[in-house]
């Protein structure tokens, strides 16, 4: 089976960046330096606020669903092993527990995405188990991805209104040009806060400052397609909101080259806001994409550089530290799942 993790020719695992390099990016992080570092929120405090309100299913897809749960044997059975350029890039000690992932919820999550389709349905769940069971997305080792992060250009970093994981993507900070490892990175990023849910949440929110966007510095069109198409496939109904900060007249354009292979549904998640605006422009269209800041963050948990009053800032060090250590738990729990 072939790799997701691997489009194209075989590559060597990503080489560390140069010393002047390393010092260069450091640099972009470390502003601020002189006081402690704010390390990152990876864990949802207790809250009585609100979560998202989950879709309950039908009665005809609770009947899939159900019928589903009882071909788990078949579903699970065959699996293929771990392909050969996923190996560079993950640790095989990590255990894969498909039974462990493939929960009601999980399940719930697919049949919702096939519309109820029985057959759909079960060759989506079958596609997914296969490509976990082959590329080990859980299992990506931090080492592998992170000279994708050093300018902190994407990162999990806290909750939204709706305890939605929060994802924050400064494209301006794009350091790599190498589209498979940039994939990687992001699918590595959605394993860590599926990995932080709290229970009763699905989905995540995307924090995107385009305020110095341009091609010089966004992915191309073929990696968005590769990641949308990874996210359609293999994480259904992941997807909560994708709020898109002051987005310029080029952005408009290149989101408009791109929309053509975002669905329906995904596409009514994405939101326009212009952070200084009190109400969302076009107010009385339903169907605007503008909304304002405070209908998805609280302004004192979303982060300075995305326009709100959290004073964090990254810094390459503190939060690798952060991400290591997660990765090092998490592994020791399945393993002790396992044992």
């Amino acid at each position: 089976m072939r790799s997701l993790f691997g489009f194209g020719k075989a590559e060597e695992t990503p080489a560390s960046p140069k010393a002047s390099e390393k010092a260069a990016n450091d640099a972009q992080t470390a502003a601020g330096d002189s006081e402690p570092a704010i390390p990152p929120v990876f864990d949802c405090a207790v809250s009585d606020g609100p979560l998202q309100e989950i879709k309950a299913l039908s009665a005809d897809e609770q009947q899939v669903l159900e019928r589903i749960k009882a071909e788990i044997p078949e579903l699970i059975a065959d699996l293929p092993p771990i392909d050969e350029e996923a190996k560079k890039f993950v640790d095989e000690t990590v255990p894969l527990d498909i039974e462990g992932w493939l929960t009601d919820e999980c399940i719930a999550r697919y049949v919702r995405a096939r519309k109820g389709v029985y057959d759909d349905t079960k060759k989506a769940l079958r596609k997914s188990i296969e490509w976990r069971a082959a590329t080990r997305p859980h299992a990506l080792r931090p080492d592998v991805v992170e000279i994708e992060n050093r300018t902190g250009k994407m990162y999990f970093n806290g909750f939204d209104k709706l305890s939605r994981p929060v994802i924050y993507m400064y494209n301006h900070r794009q350091n790599t040009k190498e589209p498979n490892n940039q994939i990687r990175w992001v699918v590595y990023t959605l394993e860590l806060c599926i990995r932080h849910m709290r229970p009763g949440v699905e989905k995540v929110t995307l924090a995107i400052d385009t305020a110095n966007w341009g091609f010089s510095n966004s992915v191309s069109i073929g990696t968005a397609k590769k990641f949308l198409d990874i996210l359609s496939n293999h994480y259904p109904e992941r997807l909560g909101r994708a709020v898109v900060f002051v987005p310029p007249k080029l952005f408009v354009g290149f989101y408009s080259l791109v929309s053509p292979f975002i669905d329906p549904v995904t596409k009514a998640k994405v939101a326009f806001v212009k952070p200084n605006d009190p109400a969302p422009a076009q107010s009385e269209n339903s169907n605007s994409p503008w909304i304002a800041v405070e209908e998805c963050f609280a302004r004192d948990s979303l982060e300075k550089d995305c326009y709100g009053n959290w004073a964090f800032q990254y810094n390459h060090q503190v939060y690798w530290k952060a991400v290591e250590d997660e990765f090092a738990q998490a592994k020791a729990a399945l393993l002790d799942k396992q044992n």
